[in-house]
Parts: structure tokens; C-alpha cells; sequence
């Protein structure tokens, strides 16, 4: 399970959604590819579950996207704009989810 690793990627900042005060906006830790640089800030998670921060693993959330409850999102995928993935909906293999889509319930979605 992810949480027995040290997070390396990104943190949970104290910067909460407008919307939903349980969501929080992540900061890269360290550089992820070429799109992503130390500091930078990325979209909104409820917990580390949410976003993978396994080595060589550079799914990321940019803009105002958001995972929340039990979503995930890993292996490279990413969430811009608004999108927002939530309940067990699970986001993988390269994808990318833009816009305001939403992925809900129990979605499987790779690319």
C-alpha cells in the first residue's frame, strides 16, 4: 500500500477548494517530466490516495481539477481544467480528462 512510502512528489498544502473545504491543493515537491517544476501548484485532493507519488509515476493534477473520496489517478494520466474524478472512479494507464468531465461511481478509464 502507498502509504507505508515517503511521499517524494508533491504535498497537500493548506490551501482549501472554495467549494469544498475538505479538498486541498497539492505542490510539486520536486520536478515531474517537463510540464511540472518544484513548487509548482496542481488541482485539489482529499487525501494521498487520491494522487500516485510512486517513482517514475507522473500522473498529475493541474488548473482546478480534482480527486476525491476513493478515486485515483496514476501511471502517467493527468486531470486539467475542472475535471473531477470521485467516488471509486479509477483514472489510469496515460489518460487525460480535461474540461469540466466528470468520472463518478465506480469509472474505469484507461488510455
Amino acid at each position: 500500500m502507498q502509504n507505508s512510502k515517503q511521499n517524494t512528489k508533491y504535498e497537500i498544502t493548506d490551501i482549501v477548494h472554495w467549494r469544498y473545504p475538505f479538498l486541498h491543493r497539492i505542490r510539486a515537491l520536486r520536478d515531474i517530466g517537463n510540464k511540472i517544476k518544484a513548487g509548482d501548484l496542481g488541482g485539489f485532493v482529499e487525501s494521498e490516495q487520491n494522487l500516485s507519488f510512486e517513482p517514475g509515476d507522473e500522473a498529475w493534477l493541474f488548473d482546478d481539477s480534482i480527486c476525491c473520496n476513493e478515486a485515483r489517478v496514476d501511471k502517467n494520466s493527468i486531470l486539467k481544467d475542472e475535471a473531477v474524478v470521485s467516488g471509486r472512479a479509477y483514472i489510469t494507464g496515460g489518460s487525460s480528462l480535461s474540461c469540466t468531465v466528470k468520472a463518478t461511481d465506480s469509472a474505469y478509464i484507461c488510455s
